[in-house]
């Protein structure tokens, strides 16, 4: 019985706090969209290019293996071909 009684109060006060979109706060305020356009392909590519060559710069520096040229380098490591 109590349970039946608690159910319907939890009924009760969800129907009573529904909301509007008017009523919920910022709901007024004009979305921020960024409709602009987006940069050219060359500018798009040069980005990327200089990502890639400095994330390979580190790399070569790091484990002294060029993947550029997919070839070991003299220094810490001693690389190993191994064919499969």
């Amino acid at each position: 019985m109590a349970a039946a009684t608690a159910t319907a109060m939890v009924t009760a006060a969800l129907s009573s706090c529904t909301k509007r979109d008017s009523d919920i706060v910022g709901a007024g305020m004009p979305k921020k969209t960024k409709r602009g356009r987006s940069p050219p392909e060359e500018q798009v590519e040069a980005f990327f290019a200089a990502a890639e060559s400095d994330l390979a710069r580190r790399f070569a520096a790091k484990y002294n293996y060029d993947v550029v040229k997919d070839a070991p380098m003299d220094g810490r490591y001693e690389w190993v071909r191994l064919n499969p």
